[in-house]
């Protein structure tokens, strides 16, 4: 039996106010909040590791993390977060963190080009989650999961689930990572108008916690989130292909995100240390404990 990796870390969450820039901040007052956040966090140990980035992706890292300082005395991994694409690159070029997470938009020849080392360390299936204790339905096509999205199916009894319950649709904003697999994978998904009754939210955390606790409840996520919840979220297969490692490394599953991590040129050695154990057969089994799959260079 494999071992869960528990999603909960020993990280200290730094510079709440920068982790929340870009949105509704000006390009000096980011800057400025910058600033006040490395004078912060570089007094920190060289032994520490800060790590923020796409919330899509901190699930994943955080694992990582556990597992990292678990069996490195004396490491710690202090994470933030989230913070958007449009500064994440910015503050770790300004020293605010060591290392960015990302799952698209990356310019990487022109990161590269700035001495970023860029990363990608890991495939995660985008998966279609429920609500486990109160759907029993196993599989569902593409067509019935758009006539979902859409509101034209409302009720679970409708694709043969057992009982008469209204299904909630959940989802994540249309320029997040899962909503755009979705919507590049799927055909009838592509130019598909949601539901004006589904419930947006704009976390990883906020789906998580949406599909545990509202019974009915269907939402686009990641494999991640389903290992981390403790059986609370279950994965319906799709088209009668259920999401795993072997259907993932088949094509035949075709839902699939990636994930980054970028440093910048001249990394301490902590974090040297951090994509090291990322790269070696202890990362690689926390990732798979974790829904994904390690990408080897």
């Amino acid at each position: 039996m494999k071992m869960r990796i528990a999603p909960t870390v020993r990280a200290t969450t730094y510079c709440a106010k920068f982790v929340r820039a870009g949105v509704g901040l000006s390009a000096l007052s980011v800057l400025l909040v910058s600033a006040s956040c490395a004078r912060s966090v570089n007094n920190s140990s060289v032994d520490t590791v800060r790590i923020n980035g796409s919330n899509g992706v901190l699930p994943l890292a955080r694992a990582l993390g556990a597992a990292y300082m678990a069996t490195t005395p004396g490491a710690t991994v202090v994470f933030g977060d989230g913070i958007g694409s449009r500064t994440r690159m910015d503050s770790l070029r300004a020293g605010v963190m060591d290392i960015a997470l990302a799952s698209h938009g990356l310019d990487t020849a022109a990161l590269r080009t700035e001495g970023m080392r860029v990363i990608r360390f890991a495939e995660s299936p985008v998966v279609i989650g429920v609500h486990a204790g109160s759907v029993s339905l196993a599989d569902i096509s593409e067509a019935q999961l758009c006539d979902v999205i859409a509101g034209r199916t409302a009720s679970w009894r409708a694709l043969g689930d057992g009982r008469d319950l209204s299904i909630t649709v959940v989802m994540r904003p249309e320029n997040e990572v899962d909503t755009e697999v979705l919507r590049d994978r799927v055909p009838c998904a592509k130019t598909l108008a949601v539901s004006a009754r589904a419930r947006v939210v704009e976390e990883t955390a906020d789906m998580a916690r949406a599909l545990t606790e509202t019974e009915g409840a269907v939402g686009v996520t990641t494999s991640t989130v389903i290992s981390q919840s403790e059986g609370a979220i279950r994965a319906l297969s799709l088209n009668g292909v259920r999401p795993s490692p072997t259907t993932v490394r088949s094509g035949k599953y075709a839902l699939v995100r990636s994930s980054y991590l970028v440093t910048r040129a001249g990394a301490n050695a902590a974090v040297d240390q951090f994509l090291s154990f990322v790269a070696s057969d202890a990362g690689r089994a926390v990732l798979e404990a974790n829904g994904s799959l390690a990408v080897v260079p």
